[in-house]
């Protein structure tokens, strides 16, 4: 899956790229020229103001409006298809542009309906006139924004549409694989109900606002667009909110608050700067000055490495989960600090980077779902652990008392629900007081340890083995009529009798006597089958032991030695 993934994204990368752009000649009026004499830039009285760039791209100014003047290297040639100027990373950007011959000033920006032309918000798109000559220059107005150089691009308008529907198909792409992953691991929280899920849908789920926002999707798409009053404050805050939720989900997945307290401390600490500036991107009055974007990626700087120490602490201390962490983020976290450093540093946005976030993104969603369902198997198996613990018996590994009780009441229902026979067998080990008297508790440890492996291998599957107290056995026989029991106690028995035990060099002769009851019409309790069972084994201990012995009407009372 990840395979074709990434080959999809290359064939789409190429297809954006395919279309070699047109030469542009881009030139910059530096000084602030009021609203008032728009008329005399146009009338060329700033011509000799213009200062001609080294690359074709506009730079905002934060204090003031900066005008540009962009023109072809040569002649528009094609007749039928028109170019295209266009302008990345158009967010934040608001521009007024003046398009030959009529040179009408029209305001733009990506956050308008119906201004694109069909295009994606991925930049400010402007349909040039069919003949456009070299001479004829394009006027744009750039509004104050972060200084952060805006590359422009013309191309025919066919091959602007190839590239624009390759970033559209991205712009689905990332965001559809992390939904998926978000809807499966949605479905673990209902059912398991462990909050490391809720983080993770969240976490993913802002992500993919963030994504939309910065895409220009969010922009279009009801409710989204009820955020498009906020212009770009709108993804810095999903951006911020990402980032609060990733420091939680990062928390919870790596068991921070036990395993590094002082470091959950401070990533807990970081989350409040982020809410807080959150808040703030909710009001554009109080971003006018762009010290919201600066702090955030400044924020992001800061969280990202200490995210990444946190995935290498978890890591070296054994946890599988810190792997999971890091194969899933080290891509995105460094990406991440690319970003912030672009963002706080004003260098212009990469092609590559633009997509490069969204896509590591969406790896670190798909290898953190695997993560996550390791992490679900992992409880599944601490809690097989724990409950075979609570059922079983800890020296010989056999079912505890109270779980062969369970076991024989599960089958006494069931027997006398459907008239099956039912056998119980209660067997006791021999002279075992002598044993741990003349060679101690361990030997006697030992005796108890060594009868299992000859018991289990005459029972069948269904039947039961559990240590009911000290040296007495149960084994619940379901299906099994007297003769059938008796075959399997004779076994038994005679198994016990040939088997070889050394205890500190000396060979013990270890024996057992086996007493037998079955479910008929006297027996009204699973109680009563092991009290007929009981007596049948102190019948077999009176008459000599290492025998077997099947409940009569009357039984013997005398109670032997053990």
């Amino acid at each position: 899956m990840l395979r074709q993934l990434f080959a999809a994204v290359l064939v789409l990368l190429c297809a954006a790229a395919s279309a070699a752009p047109v030469p542009l000649v881009v030139e910059r009026l530096d000084r602030d020229v009021p609203d008032r004499d728009v008329a005399d830039v146009m009338h060329g009285r700033y011509t000799g103001e213009f200062v001609t760039e080294d690359y074709a791209a506009i730079t905002p100014a934060r204090g003031h409006a900066v005008w540009y003047r962009v023109r072809l290297a040569s002649d528009w040639n094609d007749p039928v298809q028109p170019p295209v100027l266009s302008v990345f990373d158009p967010q934040g950007l608001s521009l007024r542009t003046y398009l030959p011959p009529a040179y009408v000033g029209e305001a733009r920006d990506i956050y308008g309906a119906g201004d694109q032309a069909g295009f994606t918000r991925h930049a400010l798109v402007l349909i040039l006139p069919n003949h456009l000559r070299a001479s004829e220059p394009v006027y744009l107005r750039v509004a104050a924004e972060r200084s952060i150089p805006r590359r422009l691009e013309v191309q025919a308008v066919r091959d602007a549409r190839v590239s624009d529907l390759s970033r559209a198909r991205l712009d689905v792409l990332f965001p559809s694989v992390q939904l998926a992953t978000l809807l499966v691991m949605l479905c673990f929280f209902l059912a398991l109900r462990d909050r490391t899920y809720a983080y993770f849908v969240a976490q993913i789920f802002m992500i993919v606002l963030y994504e939309m926002y910065a895409f220009g999707i969010g922009y279009e798409l009801p409710p989204f667009d009820l955020l498009t009053p906020l212009r770009a404050d709108a993804s810095w805050l999903t951006a911020a909110l990402a980032g609060v939720l990733s420091i939680d989900f990062s928390r919870q997945f790596l068991e921070l608050e036990r395993n590094a307290p002082r470091l959950d401390r401070v990533l807990s600490a970081l989350r409040w700067p982020l809410v807080l500036l959150a808040l703030c991107a909710t009001a554009p009055a109080l971003a006018r000055g762009w010290w919201i974007e600066d702090l955030i990626a400044v924020s992001f700087l800061v969280t990202a490495p200490l995210l990444l120490a946190a995935g290498v602490f978890a890591w070296q201390q054994g946890g599988r989960r810190g792997g999971f962490f890091l194969c899933a983020w080290i891509p995105g976290l460094l990406f991440v600090i690319v970003r912030a450093l672009q963002l706080a540093l004003q260098w212009p946005l990469p092609g590559w980077l633009e997509f490069a976030l969204p896509a590591s993104f969406a790896f670190a969603s798909i290898v953190l779902s695997f993560g996550l369902a390791d992490h679900t198997l992992s409880i599944r198996h601490e809690r097989d652990v724990a409950h075979r613990l609570a059922e079983h018996d800890v020296l010989t590994g056999v079912l505890n008392r109270r779980a062969i009780l369970t076991r024989l009441r599960e089958a006494f229902l069931d027997a006398r629900d459907k008239h099956d026979p039912l056998a119980l067998l209660f067997l006791d080990l021999d002279h075992f007081k002598r044993i741990n008297d003349t060679y101690g508790h361990r030997a006697g440890d030992q005796c108890l340890r060594a009868v299992i492996a000859p018991i289990a291998s005459e029972l069948r599957q269904g039947d039961a083995l559990g240590r009911y107290g000290g040296e007495e056995f149960l084994i619940v026989l379901p299906g099994a009529g007297v003769p059938n029991a008796e075959i399997v106690a004779e076994r038994i028995r005679r198994r016990i009798e040939d088997m070889p035990l050394l205890v500190s060099g000396t060979r013990i002769g270890l024996t057992i006597s086996l007493g037998i009851a079955v479910l008929d019409g006297s027996v009204t309790s699973p109680e009563q089958l092991i009290e007929n069972a009981d007596a049948a084994l102190y019948r077999a201990k009176s008459s000599g032991r290492n025998l077997v012995s099947t409940h009569q009407t009357e039984t013997a009372a005398v109670v032997p030695e053990s």
